[in-house]
């Protein structure tokens, strides 16, 4: 997901090529990078102190997601509108904006200021992209190997959702000139009465064990089998996952590989 935020925020970079001349703009980004860079360091730096320190199962080839499980997390056309009972996840992408992203064609005829034009472009296409690709009947052909890391499909919604919502305010802002507190009752009144209704997908009264009853659960020579609090051992390093007899003896201790355990 990383990885396919820089590459839509380099796209966004070129569309404005030509203001990277301006050194004060370079500058800004320069800090920005080295913000995001110190923000984001308690996740990037474990993660490259695990790459080149230990093969973990993650690193491998169909450890995080198989192509075939890949291709089956693709969501079905209606379940971005309409969610069945029996559904355990809603992927809905929401009623209010689905009704603002429709208000596109009052706000084009209308006209998209300058100052805002190029970004309702990119972001009304990429959201409509990261949307259609999440459809299981859609095929990423030559892509769906490289990006087959982000596991599910319908985690592109997540970028869809971030598009449509400037999309949705700027449209609001074209289209509704004289927006009053009215205008945020009625809006915000629609919105809630939606969630409101989504309350009735979340399962109730669920019988949830305590985390110490746990148990390391079922490990076995099959590698596609899920081990509770490791998934199916993608986060395990690659000695350990092809070993999985030891993880089921190992004795609940500490074991000093080398120097003197003290007591």
């Amino acid at each position: 997901m990383t990885f396919l935020t820089v590459i839509m925020a380099f796209i966004y970079i070129c569309i404005y090529i030509t203001k990277l001349k301006d050194k004060e703009i370079l500058k800004k980004i320069g800090i920005s990078i080295l913000v995001i860079l110190c923000i984001s360091s308690v996740f990037w730096m474990p993660m490259l102190e695990t790459y080149f320190s230990t093969e973990y199962a993650v690193y491998q080839e169909n450890a995080m997601a198989t192509q075939e499980s890949f291709n089956q997390s693709g969501l079905d056309f209606q379940s971005l509108f309409y969610t069945d009972q029996e559904k355990t996840h809603v992927f809905e992408i929401g009623i209010p904006i689905i009704i603002m992203i429709c208000l596109s064609v009052f706000a084009i005829k209308k006209g998209i200021p300058n100052l805002y034009k190029k970004e309702y472009i990119l972001f009304l296409i990429l959201g409509l992209i990261c949307t259609i690709i999440t459809i299981n009947k859609i095929p990423w052909g030559i892509f769906e190997k490289i990006f087959q890391i982000i596991q599910f499909k319908w985690r592109m919604l997540a970028f869809s959702n971030f598009f449509f919502a400037i999309i949705c305010a700027i449209n609001m802002g074209i289209i509704i000139k004289n927006f009053n507190l009215k205008d945020v009752i009625i809006v915000s009144t629609i919105s809630l009465l939606y969630v409101m209704t989504l309350t009735s997908f979340i399962p109730r009264n669920q019988e949830i064990q305590e985390i110490t009853q746990y148990t390391i659960g079922d490990v076995t020579e099959n590698k596609r089998e899920v081990i509770r609090g490791m998934g199916r051992g993608e986060y395990l390093p690659v000695r350990a996952n092809d070993n999985r007899e030891y993880i089921r003896e190992r004795e609940d201790t500490v074991y000093v590989i080398k120097g003197v355990r003290r007591s």
